[in-house]
């Protein structure tokens, strides 16, 4: 698979499983709430920002991390950032 397309696929795996756990707290998370690097060829490191309400949280993902989530976000780093997320999304104020 090219580089590109693991790269693609495992940021959506990624804010999928950010999706289902904040979703899981009682938050709503849409497509259109993330914002990283559209359009432009992806760099060693990704700042993966995450608006809920009016704030927002970021996450660090490094390219390997998320070329290797192409088919499943569980690696002990992303695991760890993707849970580190939807806890301060659920210290946010509603």
């Amino acid at each position: 698979m090219p580089r590109e397309t693991e790269f693609s696929k495992g940021i959506q795996t990624i804010e999928r499983a950010i999706t289902e756990g904040v979703t899981k707290i009682g938050r709503r998370l849409t497509t259109a709430d993330f914002t990283w690097h559209h359009g432009r060829v992806a760099p060693d490191v990704t700042d993966l920002e995450v608006r809920i309400g009016r704030r927002a949280v970021v996450g660090i993902f490094g390219r390997a991390e998320i070329e290797d989530s192409a088919d499943r976000a569980d690696f002990a780093e992303t695991l760890q950032t993707v849970q580190r997320i939807i806890a301060e999304a659920a210290q946010l104020p509603r």
